[in-house]
């Protein structure tokens, strides 16, 4: 009879405590690390409620980067709020893991700004990473937060939607006097959000199968705390950062999952990145009726893809 593995562990990465959590049914499936978005935002929740069929397939991996969820803390150090920081807890994780599993890779699962730590690992690591998949892959901070704007701006536009447009003109006037604010990021994504750029649906129904004790924990007060915290020290760097210039080469299979309607990481950059990308193979899944949250939007069929992708690159 196969052994279950499930635990919520707090570990030390990079010296500073952090949250991670591991399910699935069988102690000898491989692993699988989800790096979440944000940055800030951890999305353990959403993968309980959408994705518990990949448990069957892997052992899943959840870490609450620092600064996110439970590892927020109020005391981290502005220092270590890095890019490069976050790439070397992400190592360390995955070396805890698969010495602990007796694995020696893992397969690696992003989305959105977890991207951007997921090619970066991809690229630098491959000894360590069976493949990557990246959805809703992030490619220039700047860039994407520039396309967005342009899309809610437009979408306002021609609905004559007076209060947009005017919020949107004077959050952009605001950060191009003072630079990007967590404030004005909270008012760009509103919009992007109203207009239908990050979910092709309901917003408020695809958090609602969230438990509601994880729901409170995670994305109430104290999301917007961790989001604020994060932002403030990680969003300059990120809006600097373009993988087109940096990340483009790979040793092991890349897959990107694009969502037909995703304003926030824009569909159109995650399709030029793809045509960049020099990988050994690489493919590109158009999600149809997804926006910037296709693992859930559309959890079946992500399911599904994950379990093929091990399924091809079993060693």
């Amino acid at each position: 009879m196969a052994e279950g593995v499930e635990f919520r562990r707090r570990v030390v990465l990079g010296g500073f405590g952090q949250e991670v959590s591991v399910r699935g049914d069988d102690s000898g499936n491989p692993l699988l690390l989800v790096l979440h978005g944000g940055p800030g935002l951890a999305e353990m929740p959403l993968f309980a409620a959408y994705n518990s069929e990949l448990e069957r397939h892997f052992l899943v991996a959840h870490w609450d980067q620092r600064g996110a969820g439970r590892s927020y803390d109020a005391g981290i150090p502005a220092e270590s709020m890095t890019l490069r920081q976050f790439v070397a807890d992400a190592v360390e994780l995955i070396e805890l893991l698969t010495g602990e599993f007796g694995q020696k890779k893992v397969y690696l699962v992003a989305h959105s700004w977890g991207t951007l730590l997921g090619a970066m690992i991809a690229g630098e690591y491959p000894e360590k990473v069976h493949a990557y998949v990246g959805a809703g892959q992030l490619v220039s901070g700047r860039r994407a937060a520039r396309t967005a704007y342009e899309f809610a701006l437009r979408k306002a536009t021609e609905q004559q939607h007076d209060e947009a447009v005017s919020a949107l003109q004077e959050m952009q006037q605001s950060a191009a006097d003072g630079g990007p604010t967590f404030a004005n990021a909270v008012v760009h994504r509103a919009w992007v959000q109203y207009f239908g750029g990050t979910v092709n649906g309901s917003h408020e129904a695809l958090f609602a199968r969230i438990e509601p004790a994880l729901l409170r924990e995670y994305f109430g007060t104290l999301r917007d705390i961790a989001q604020e915290f994060s932002f403030r020290h990680l969003m300059p760097e990120t809006f600097e950062t373009d993988l087109l210039q940096t990340n483009r080469r790979f040793e092991i299979p890349v897959h990107l999952v694009v969502g037909r309607y995703d304003q926030v990481t824009p569909a159109e950059q995650a399709v030029e990145y793809f045509e960049a990308i020099e990988a050994p193979s690489k493919q590109l899944h158009w999600f149809e009726n997804s926006a910037h949250f296709m693992p859930f939007e559309e959890a079946k069929k992500f399911n599904t893809l994950l379990t093929t992708i091990a399924l091809e690159n079993q060693e």
